[in-house]
């Protein structure tokens, strides 16, 4: 048992690291997309780690079991995932259960955009025994 925390305690800074750069990565690209200032990162930043801890940690837990650094299968299961996790989000934040929010152009520049991100901070930081599938 003991074992198995050791082995976790040496893990968590590297999930830690690749939430916040990704995080951050995801903010940054859209402040410059956007008309924002700079402190907007920061902004972004914070609503942008909720969904990346419900639906792209629990998932990057799962592939870390089977580690491989620039999968594409696991670049389209977190396309998936952040297509089904941005629809959920949006849908909250804006109160609106339609299938509207499917038709625009955002919705998919912002789910691909953060898959994207993501796979390549869980690659940098985390899928480390295996090389590029």
């Amino acid at each position: 048992m003991s074992q198995k925390v050791s082995k976790l305690s040496d893990v968590i800074p590297y999930y830690f690291f690749s939430l916040v750069l990704s995080s951050l990565s995801l903010s940054t690209m859209m402040v410059i997309e956007g008309s924002w200032g700079w402190l907007a990162i920061i902004v972004f930043s914070f609503y942008v780690v909720i969904p990346y801890l419900l639906f792209a940690v629990p998932v990057q837990v799962v592939f870390n079991k089977h580690p491989k650094k620039f999968s594409l299968i696991y670049f389209c299961l977190y396309i998936f995932f952040s297509l089904l996790g941005v629809f959920i989000y949006s849908s909250v934040l804006n109160f609106d259960f339609s299938m509207e929010v499917l038709t625009t152009k955002n919705y998919y520049a912002i789910s691909l955009s953060a898959a994207l991100i993501f796979w390549f901070w869980d690659s940098i930081f985390l899928q480390k025994n295996r090389s590029a599938s």
